[in-house]
């Protein structure tokens, strides 16, 4: 068996903790778990991270990281994405995790996140050489698009259209209704990078607002089923729909403009579905750190 090795990913909705072995280039995970701490509520708008968030993020680490000893990772990696990355006040929280728990927090670049979330979904299928390939990683604060293979990442962009941003900009009631979902619709296409995509593109999604919609939906996720989980959720309040999906209400929230913006791309690309697939960034850094032996200075090529 392989070293135990643990990363720790504060997003901006959830922290999440994984912990498991990378052999023969695939991620087997040992133990996980999560907390939702939407640490990046608000932030588009202030342009700030809230202080009872930032401190209850910072609990949540220090907790993580004694779990992560329990199961042998003493120093867990801990990355830190969009939520973190730009709030002016981003940097009082790795302070406070180094304070407390003696741990340094990496905080990505858009681009470095990217990467990582590339190499985390491409280690999760198997594809022939050759064969293009787009990832879609669908965050809470931003959504990650890259163009490649097997080979690597070939174009990369980081775009301001995660989940948690798009949802609080757009949908203004407890439901999402079909207009605010247009105007999410038309502002995707607006900021989709102009890429040309050959034929045969597979396109894959990864995060857990994609995984969630296969709740309810079948594997891959067509147009028409992304159209479905947009209406579903539409029809009743987020609590009630979460309440039958086994989802958090949160995520629940969420789910219409996740659904939109992954139809909007469909569309912009000409794609025909996306193919949700249990690999990110999470996988991503633990694969660099089995590869380095860590992630720290670590930079894409």
């Amino acid at each position: 068996m392989g070293e135990h090795l643990a990363v720790i990913d504060v997003g901006s909705n959830t922290i999440h903790l994984l912990v498991g072995t990378v052999e023969g280039g695939l991620v087997l995970p040992r133990a996980s778990e999560k907390v939702s701490v939407r640490l990046g509520e608000g932030v588009e708008r202030t342009g700030r991270l809230q202080e009872s968030r930032l401190q209850i993020a910072v609990a949540a680490i220090d907790l993580f990281a004694r779990i992560s000893a329990l199961h042998g990772a003493v120093r867990p990696e801990i990355v830190a994405t969009s939520a973190v990355r730009e709030a002016v006040n981003g940097r009082e929280l790795i302070r406070a995790v180094q304070v407390l728990s003696g741990l340094e927090v990496r905080l990505l670049s858009g681009e470095e996140e990217a990467v990582l979330g590339f190499r985390g979904a491409m280690s999760a299928v198997r594809l022939e050489p050759g064969a293009p390939v787009l990832v879609v990683d669908l965050g809470g604060g931003s959504a990650q698009f890259i163009f490649g293979g097997i080979e690597g990442p070939e174009c990369r962009v980081s775009l301001p259209l995660g989940t948690g941003r798009i949802t609080e900009r757009f949908v203004t009631g407890e439901t999402a209704r079909r207009e605010e979902l247009e105007r999410v619709r038309e502002h995707v296409l607006a900021a989709l990078p102009d890429w040309e995509l050959p034929e045969g593109t597979v396109a894959l999604a990864v995060g857990g607002s994609a995984r969630a919609m296969l709740k309810s939906k079948p594997n891959p996720l067509t147009p028409e089923a992304l159209g479905e989980v947009a209406a579903e959720v539409g029809e009743r309040t987020a609590a009630v729909y979460a309440r039958e999906r086994g989802l958090s209400p949160v995520r629940a929230r969420v789910l219409p403009a996740a659904a939109a913006t992954l139809g909007a791309v469909l569309e912009r690309f000409g794609l025909p579905h996306f193919t949700v697939v249990r690999g990110g960034v999470r996988e991503g850094v633990l694969l660099t750190a089995a590869m380095n032996g860590e992630v720290r200075g670590w930079r894409p090529e």
